[in-house]
């Protein structure tokens, strides 16, 4: 948002719930300079409860127009493995995810309800580690595949 940010884009990771999942929804299958209107009904929004006392009503539907200027890599590339793999032994630990999603969370500010964290890093392994080692490796990470993003 633009006018939150000083007049600058904003970045986020997509899909780690930084922003409303409406947003992380219509997001996904955007390309570099493609702009897009979104409306967004309140259950992917803020729902009931509103945000921020009032500048966001309970039950709002929010509409946002979105361009989106670039995409880095993110959690499915070779340097976020290895940024995230500190003992450097090709697979990724509870404890060290934890650490980067720790990491991640404080640079965007966002104040969160801890069993957020808890729930992510218990999703993460839900879908990733396929053989149920208690360890995330690379070709469960899935880097090879998207490495070409």
């Amino acid at each position: 948002s633009r006018t939150q940010n000083e007049g600058h884009p904003k970045w986020f990771v997509l899909g780690v719930g930084q922003v409303i999942k409406g947003l992380d929804i219509a997001m996904m299958s955007m390309c570099p300079g493609e702009k897009r209107k979104v409306i967004i009904p309140p259950s992917l929004a803020y729902g009931q409860q509103g945000y921020a006392q009032g500048k966001i009503p309970p039950n709002a539907t929010l509409i946002f127009e979105i361009e989106l200027y670039a995409v880095n890599k993110g959690p499915r590339s070779v340097e976020a493995f290895n940024q995230i793999d500190k003992d450097s032994d090709k697979k990724l630990s509870q404890f060290e995810i934890s650490q980067y999603l720790k990491e991640e969370f404080s640079r965007d500010g966002k104040k969160r309800h801890p069993s957020v964290h808890d729930e992510i890093l218990a999703d993460i392994f839900k879908k990733n580690d396929h053989d149920g080692d208690g360890f995330i490796s690379a070709k469960e990470y899935n880097v090879y595949q998207h490495d070409e993003l």
